[in-house]
């Protein structure tokens, strides 16, 4: 066979195999926010910090020039890759994209006119809102929904507002001093005060990847707890004024360990998810009284 001919044969199938091969998947450096990553609201610096799976600080991802506006609540919106962002003030739900990091409006609504606190996404898409008493609902548009919501009674000066993974969600409230679960409709499932004297106010609550859930409450003995998904029987606890004397918000790292914001030290402390033993100070540059925290899922 002539030379000329085998080399074009060559090339030829060499044009077919790598043609036929997938482009290869980004590497999560060239995002602009990483999973795992772990997202801090700050109130009296009026900002939004970014650090890494291990503590380390990143950047700032959003920063309130107005001072009368505060950045109290924070959430994953995961059908459009944003970091969501409850303002306080001009009351409004921010959101900044984890793959660019641009910042849009997800919702402005005349509805949001209380003490906004926090946001997040369930798994059917829509959006919820911590404001003062009760939770507001709106479409993964922000549109207000109005069957079933705005969610009232027994959640006064409500905190944190978390999606579970079976689509229904979990609140903890100061006022109505309680952590609760509800169905994705506002159907209460489950509810629990902290039964620790002096400590009733409740600021943190999430769900974990086993389904149990974990709430921080702040008084007298400051006290992270951890219960079953039923809410019924409390597992075991951690506290140490020493350490958290002012329990905020509450996330599950990637490692699987828990991480609070403390609002006294300005610092994260990571407890092991296991035990509820201390593991140590995550991290604390850039923290001026953290606030809420979210973890950034796997989006790949």
């Amino acid at each position: 066979m002539p030379k000329f001919i085998t080399q074009a044969l060559i090339l030829i199938s060499f044009l077919a195999v790598t043609s036929c091969k997938q482009e290869p998947t980004p590497s999560t450096s060239s995002f602009y926010i990483s999973p795992g990553d772990i997202v801090v609201t700050n109130i009296t610096n009026d900002s939004v910090i970014l650090y890494s799976s291990t503590g380390e600080f990143k950047k700032v991802i959003y920063d309130l020039e107005n001072n009368a506006e505060v950045p109290y609540g924070v959430g994953w919106k995961h059908d459009t890759l944003e970091v969501m962002v409850a303002v306080d003030g001009s009351d409004r739900v921010m959101g900044i994209s984890a793959i660019d990091g641009s910042v849009r409006t997800i919702i402005q609504s005349a509805s949001l006119s209380g003490s906004i606190r926090g946001v997040t996404q369930l798994v059917d898409g829509s959006i919820l809102v911590a404001e003062s008493n009760g939770i507001e609902k709106f479409t993964t548009n922000g549109v207000r929904v109005t069957d079933g919501f705005p969610l009232n009674g027994g959640i006064n000066n409500v905190e944190n507002v978390f999606a579970k993974a079976d689509g229904g969600f979990v609140v903890c409230a100061r006022g109505g001093d309680v952590t609760r679960t509800y169905e994705a409709d506002g159907t209460m499932e489950n509810s629990t005060a902290s039964g620790i004297g002096g400590t009733t106010d409740g600021y943190g609550c999430t769900e974990l990847d086993d389904g149990t859930i974990a709430s921080a409450w702040s008084g007298s003995t400051d006290t992270i707890s951890f219960y079953d998904s039923g809410l019924t029987s409390l597992g075991y606890s951690y506290n140490d004024t020493s350490l958290l004397p002012s329990p905020r918000g509450i996330a599950q790292l990637a490692n699987g360990n828990i991480v609070v914001a403390d609002a006294t030290y300005h610092h994260l402390v990571e407890i092991d998810a296991g035990s509820g033993d201390f593991v140590g100070i995550l991290a604390s540059s850039g923290l001026s009284t953290p606030n809420q925290i979210i973890v950034i899922p796997d989006y790949l």
